[in-house]
């Protein structure tokens, strides 16, 4: 079995064998209930989250409506996992067995790691014979179609007792100032360990896969980190290389994640004979050697991020980084300084002018790298983001 590298407390097989989903001895003081432990932001963070609140003395229970479980082993063994086993779109199996959980446990804090899920809590909380505290952490900040599903986002999160935000313009897409919602709501960014992610010890490892992939140590190496998925809008990324070879740029892309979208993109990237500059990697579950043979970092949504755990996990391994201007992008880097945050609509046109201009100036691209590092470091640290889910948990006002 596979350990993966940035869990902190991993289990051993014979560990994860006798681990059981059944329920702690100990009643919980909060349970995070998630749709999976698939390779994801959301799920990393929680599962660094819950290991990091136990190594505090919280007692944390997480709760999956159903798999993948790919992140199971990076979860402490004192940390019960329930898997709540959803079958269809909705599942009043999983909502009945979540309800029995919370009777059970009767943890104080319930928190839902988005909406889908938020709906469950709101359902398996009503009438219970007591009242826990019913929480949203609220990663999605845009709607395909009408707006009726925001509305009716809105509405069920009205019913809970708080919603947490990654960014204060997440936040702002949600709700209107001052009102009730609004006053309920607070924002805790995400926290990255840059001890964890330090470029430093990952150099020589670096360096072979820089090699094994054809990329000359002179030569600039771009890459982004993330699902296969339209809303990554990784095409975009094909036709700057296609620009950047026009132009004579030396340049190659990394780009490390799986999805639907894959074979689109090979293919796409044989149509704009970019296939030799192209390398697509697939899921990784250790991405520091990958962040580390990076010059720069980029991820060119165009929705979905809220905070992105990926660029932060970039700017910790002191890359400049180049966002999409969504979400909390300019909350988490100054425009020209730890990197560029571009608006969507602007990125097939600038993305090649700020690479190539990157490109011709090493030194800039190192000093934008110490800065993101910097930053990092002092203003998305883990402590930082644990102390906000601790105050969350005291039941603190933390707007």
């Amino acid at each position: 079995m596979t350990i993966p590298a940035y869990a902190e407390h991993a289990l051993s097989p014979a560990a994860l064998a006798a681990k059981s989903p059944a329920i702690s001895e100990t009643r919980p003081d909060v349970l995070f209930l998630l749709n999976n432990l698939g390779f994801g932001g959301s799920e990393r963070k929680i599962v660094r989250l819950a290991n990091r609140l136990k190594d505090e003395g919280v007692h944390v229970t997480l709760a999956c409506l159903n798999g993948p479980f790919t992140l199971e082993s990076g979860i402490r063994c004192d940390v019960p996992l329930e898997k709540l086993e959803r079958k269809g779109k909705f599942s009043f199996r999983a909502l009945w067995r979540l309800r029995q959980s919370i009777s059970r446990g009767r943890p104080p804090t319930i928190i839902a790691v988005n909406l889908y899920q938020a709906l469950y809590v709101m359902l398996a909380s009503l009438f219970l014979p007591y009242r826990p505290r019913t929480v949203a952490l609220v990663n999605t900040s845009t709607f395909k179609g009408s707006g009726l599903y925001k509305r009716m986002y809105q509405w069920i999160l009205s019913r809970l007792d708080h919603t947490v935000h990654g960014s204060e313009a997440q936040r702002k897409f949600w709700f209107k100032a001052n009102c009730k919602a609004w006053t309920n709501s607070s924002v805790i960014y995400n926290g990255v360990d840059s001890d964890h992610f330090d470029a430093s010890e990952f150099f020589e490892a670096a360096k072979r896969l820089r090699a094994s992939l054809g990329v000359r140590p002179e030569s600039m190496l771009i890459g982004t980190v993330g699902m296969c998925r339209p809303e990554k809008n990784q095409e975009v990324l094909l036709t700057m290389m296609r620009r950047l070879r026009v132009a004579r740029v030396d340049a190659h892309l990394v780009i490390a994640g799986d999805g639907p979208l894959r074979g689109l993109l090979e293919r796409r990237a044989a149509e704009l004979e970019v296939t030799d500059r192209v390398h697509f990697m697939g899921a990784v579950e250790d991405v520091r050697p990958v962040l580390t043979a990076l010059d720069i970092f980029m991820l060119p949504s165009t929705a979905v991020e809220s905070f992105s755990n990926a660029a932060l996990e970039a700017m910790a391994m002191g890359r400049p980084v180049i966002l999409s201007n969504i979400g909390g992008a300019r909350e988490m880097i100054q425009d020209g300084v730890e990197g560029y945050v571009v608006n969507p609509t602007e990125l097939v046109a600038r993305l090649p002018a700020i690479v190539s201009a990157l490109y011709a100036e090493p030194r800039k691209r190192r000093q934008m790298g110490v800065a993101a590092r910097n930053r990092a470091a002092t203003c998305f640290s883990v402590p930082a983001m644990v102390a906000g889910y601790r105050g969350l948990l005291q039941g603190g006002d933390l707007s």
